[in-house]
């Protein structure tokens, strides 16, 4: 533990941004690293200057997605390129070949937007049931996931983190009911991925979509679709493009005249161009992630959320889920869990504690309600100790 400290010390330093704030809100987005954003800068100068490294990019690309399977203990051909979350969680929606009386299970009250209208729509479109199953105290309930699921259930799609009040999921039982039913587990990892350790084996999930701009410290407009390669041989994809398809030796700008193979595994899902920046900063970072070891980093994320956590529970402070517990992962939430499911303003005190909060350079957000803190790797013991007396402060 001593040596992890000391490296996340050393790459604290990497992250200018923690030298002016305490920066609490990478469930928004997360932060870049020095080393990072340096990582961009030769191929943004070959686009000012005219210089066309399309084949070294393309190679960089293929070993970005290697690196993203190493991290979730995936393999490459399990990884598609995509633009976020979203796309990935459209990719799997739009390819399961839908029949009239199947059904789609998830909890709508805690997800976000994003794991919710791609379903809407395959209801419409496929006269698909969508089986909504309540929340539990502001936790995904795991028993009633299982009970809802049956031989028709296509898809159970779930945060294996919430966007608020930041539960973890408990996946494993789903993992094995789904497995035992034929079902698609689709997971939205974008909480998780990056801060706390991720193996898809062990969580037994058959899908998992994650954008680049939150844990995994990367940039907008970049994700990856990790697709079991069972399940991602037999899904058509619901668009094609020059990458999805193998042309084997070909140029990319050979003509397509009649019938295509499609890629095997799950880069057959890759749709137009890459987003170079996107996987050239993702490559860096997800360095980073690995230096440390995404086990040390939860380890510390949750230990600093627990304290959190803690402090703000003894401050008087209504912490959601209440004291730390196995839903505690890198985020803490104030507030009424009834907001997370209730149209209803965000009460005046959150939101004046919110703003006291910015006024002493401490970033968090307000999401549903509730004011949320979520952590990563650069944040520290001494920042969540000045929080809870920042708290403390306000509340006198």
């Amino acid at each position: 533990m001593h040596s992890t400290s000391l490296r996340l010390g050393v790459l604290r330093k990497d992250f200018p941004a923690t030298e002016s704030a305490i920066y609490m809100d990478v469930a928004n987005q997360g932060l870049i690293s020095s080393t990072t954003l340096a990582s961009i800068e030769p191929h943004l100068n070959n686009r000012l200057h005219g210089r066309n490294d399309e084949e070294s990019m393309l190679y960089h690309v293929e070993r970005t997605r290697a690196r993203f399977a190493l991290l979730i203990g995936a393999v490459k051909n399990e990884i598609a390129i995509t633009k976020n979350a979203s796309e990935g969680i459209n990719i799997i929606a739009n390819a399961i070949d839908w029949r009239p009386g199947d059904n789609v299970v998830l909890c709508p009250k805690l997800e976000h937007a994003n794991n919710i209208l791609p379903w809407l729509q395959i209801k419409v479109r496929h006269n698909v049931e969508l089986r909504v199953v309540e929340p539990d105290r502001g936790s995904i309930p795991t028993d009633a996931i299982i009970k809802a699921a049956d031989s028709r259930t296509r898809v159970v799609a779930l945060a294996t983190v919430t966007m608020v009040p930041g539960f973890r999921t408990v996946l494993e039982p789903i993992a094995e009911a789904c497995k035992r039913l034929g079902t698609f587990l689709l997971a939205d990892a974008t909480q998780s991925v990056g801060i706390l350790h991720t193996d898809v084996a062990q969580l037994g999930v058959d899908g998992l979509a994650v954008s680049t701009v939150k844990g995994l410290m990367g940039l907008y407009g970049s994700g990856f679709l990790y697709c079991r390669q069972e399940w991602a041989d037999r899904l058509n994809p619901a668009y094609l493009a020059r990458f999805s398809v193998d042309l084997g030796n070909a140029p990319e700008s050979a003509p397509i005249l009649n019938s295509v193979k499609l890629r095997d595994g799950a880069p057959r899902f890759d749709i137009g161009h890459y987003n170079f920046p996107g996987m050239l900063a993702a490559y860096v970072s997800m360095g980073q992630l690995l230096e440390v070891g995404t086990s040390e980093i939860e380890r510390s994320v949750t230990s600093l959320a627990k304290r959190l956590a803690s402090g703000l529970l003894e401050a008087g402070l209504p912490v959601c889920g209440g004291p730390p517990a196995r839903h505690t992962g890198s985020i803490v939430a104030l507030g009424d869990v009834a907001a997370l499911t209730e149209a209803r303003t965000t009460d005046s005190r959150i939101q004046s504690l919110h703003d006291y909060l910015l006024d002493n350079r401490v970033i968090v957000s307000i999401r549903r309600g509730m004011l949320r803190f979520s952590l990563h790797l650069y944040n520290t013991a001494d920042e969540v100790d000045r929080v809870v007396d920042l708290a403390k402060l306000w509340l006198k």
